[in-house]
């Protein structure tokens, strides 16, 4: 009876190890381990996303997106107005004016992801404001001129053109105003630099001498030249001081292409308004395709030839014209 007994204890024992044994592997079940892949490392540089942003000179609503990020290889931008790429460097047009976030989210072979986030403020820039054209000896004093005697005309002389205005005085100066003579083709030639499509204003101060009977009264003739009109192969050159001025074979070297129409950005006729006073003129211009033009003004109203002076096709009327100042200013809206 001893040896079956022992033998029942022995079972009995078996039996509660192995359903103990059992009741452990069933609640390890139960757990969930994650373990690292096979030959899986760290990853020791996970990327970081930056981008800076620049606007485009000529379209404002033009951006480009330098892509700063490291550790990158896949890229994915959103630049706030339904657009996206996955370029790495993002170029966008915006819609228009206003607040754009820009977001870049970049990530790595192993799946590891960076966002960042700028907002961008769109704006049109304001147009640089147009420089006013330089003038030299614009107040007609008497100065050094390139040859010859010094001269209120200093610096506005083209003797291609016509014969040189004379120093005189008016308005309250001395030696202080050009004088264009009766019965002569005088005139004041000068090039000078614009800005192109810009708006310019002509304020220009004449003195007339009184109407004096006789068939031919003076007129002023105000012609702004384009650039284009040119001798062929010139190149203008802009001095500053009166005694640079070459005097002759300069820009417009004929009559007949000062009155070509095509070469005209302005030309304005005044009358003689029959007073003597000193009156300011004002005219406006679009400088067109140009960066440089020349300014161009002759007594005009005489008979074509004859006279006292050369023969260019035209003079003054019979009375004097006196020029005090000139000024031509850019219009900035």
């Amino acid at each position: 009876m001893r040896k079956n007994n022992k033998f029942t204890i022995k079972r009995t024992l078996i039996t509660k190890v192995l359903a103990f044994v059992g009741i452990l592997a069933f609640t390890a079940c139960n757990f969930e381990f994650e373990l690292p892949e096979e030959g899986s490392i760290e990853d020791l540089t996970p990327p970081s996303a930056a981008f800076e942003a620049s606007q485009n000179v000529d379209n404002f609503r033009l951006y480009n997106f330098a892509n700063l990020s490291t550790s990158a290889t896949q890229y994915q931008w959103d630049f706030g107005d339904g657009n996206t790429s996955t370029d790495k460097d993002g170029v966008n047009e915006f819609p228009g004016e206003g607040n754009f976030t820009v977001t870049l989210t970049v990530s790595d072979a192993l799946g590891v992801e960076s966002t960042v986030s700028q907002t961008i403020e769109v704006v049109e820039p304001e147009a640089p404001a147009i420089a006013d054209p330089v003038l030299v000896n614009a107040d007609f004093n008497k100065l050094p001129k390139s040859s010859g005697s010094d001269c209120a005309c200093s610096a506005w002389i083209n003797k291609d053109l016509g014969d040189q205005g004379e120093s005189s005085s008016g308005n309250g100066g001395s030696d202080n105003v050009v004088k264009l003579d009766n019965n002569e083709p005088d005139h004041v030639y000068q090039e000078f630099e614009v800005t192109p499509n810009a708006d310019y204003t002509i304020e220009l101060v004449a003195s007339f001498k009184e109407l004096s009977g006789g068939s031919f009264p003076s007129m002023l003739d105000v012609r702004v030249l384009s650039g284009t009109g040119f001798v062929s192969g010139y190149t203008p050159m802009y001095f500053t001081e009166t005694a640079d001025f070459p005097q002759e074979n300069w820009g417009y070297t004929s009559i007949a292409q000062v009155e070509d129409d095509t070469n005209n950005l302005l030309s304005e006729t005044i009358s003689n308004p029959d007073d003597d006073s000193y009156i300011t003129y004002t005219f406006t211009f679009n400088s067109g395709a140009n960066n440089s033009v020349a300014l161009f003004i002759r007594g005009i109203g005489g008979p074509a030839t004859g006279g006292g002076g050369g023969d260019f096709g035209y003079n003054s009327g019979d009375e004097e014209i006196r020029l005090d100042s000139v000024t031509i200013t850019a219009i900035n809206l």
